[in-house]
């Protein structure tokens, strides 16, 4: 299976079993706001935000763990970059940036804080002819919220608890842990899929444009060939019992798998970025 720019799933992944922290409860929004989101070299997302009241557009990252701006983006919004952020990627490498702090968007009139930004050049990443992009926003900036992803229809709800309420009662919740790597600035979702053996975790990932990718470790209990090059049709049983067929390929990760934006298109997820809980529903026409 391909991926347009597989650097961008690898650059902030969580190791799968890190360690889990609630984060405090943001304010909730007196009705559901809904922010835009639009097609970005080909099945990635991206949205209009401002950063210190200029606009700018920015990848939507569900398992980038931790939010990225520019350099050019830091400089406009005064930052100074400073000391480090160190994470893994997906596949294991490892990635050390510089950080700025208290930086803070504006998306469709909602605040979204982002505590700690690692400052990367992606245009480096890029294709010459991409868009600009002033850098991804990943879960971290929505901690403590309710919030529901519905790439079917372009958009990502900041619920209120009502609201919340109501699209859940339709939705069925999936066994769901949080990672928080990068001395606790992640915020990465990983829903359960059972296999042959026992429970394996996989990010939910709209940045990645593969449907699914398996790490070798985990491939057999799958029934999938570890050694097998491309990709391999498999039908995933998430935790639960929502099945999935798909197809997905296999590689050496340091997680066990990653569920990418063609399979998430399919659905709608809703997290409670407080509790730490996950439901998912059929994207309906």
């Amino acid at each position: 299976m391909t991926k347009t720019n597989s650097w961008w799933r690898d650059t902030w992944t969580a190791a799968i079993g890190a360690l889990a922290v609630a984060a405090p409860a943001a304010a909730a929004p007196a009705k559901p706001t809904v922010i835009p989101l639009e097609p970005y070299l080909g099945q990635l997302w991206s949205f209009h935000a401002e950063l210190a009241g200029a606009p700018a557009v920015f990848l939507l990252d569900t398992a980038g763990g931790v939010s990225v701006v520019t350099p050019a983006a830091a400089g406009a919004a005064g930052c100074r970059p400073w000391g480090r952020v160190t994470g893994f990627r997906m596949r294991g490498g490892r990635l050390d940036a510089p950080r700025c702090d208290g930086l803070r968007l504006l998306a469709s009139g909602v605040p979204l804080p982002i505590p700690t930004a690692s400052v990367v050049d992606m245009s480096t990443f890029l294709p010459k002819d991409a868009p600009p992009l002033a850098g991804s926003v990943a879960l971290d900036a929505f901690a403590g919220r309710l919030v529901t992803l519905d790439l079917a229809h372009r958009r990502l709800i900041v619920e209120t608890p009502a609201s919340f309420r109501a699209r859940t009662r339709r939705a069925q919740e999936v066994p769901a842990r949080f990672s928080r790597d990068v001395e606790g600035l992640a915020l990465t979702p990983l829903i359960g899929v059972e296999t042959r053996e026992g429970r394996a975790w996989m990010e939910l990932d709209c940045g990645s444009d593969g449907a699914a990718i398996v790490g070798r470790h985990v491939a057999p209990a799958l029934g999938l060939d570890p050694d097998h090059k491309g990709g391999q049709d498999v039908t995933l049983t998430l935790a639960g019992g929502r099945k999935v067929a798909t197809r997905a390929g296999v590689d050496d990760l340091i997680l066990d798998g990653n569920i990418g934006a063609p399979l998430m298109q399919k659905w709608v997820v809703s997290f409670d970025l407080a509790r730490q809980r996950v439901w998912i529903a059929d994207a309906r026409p």
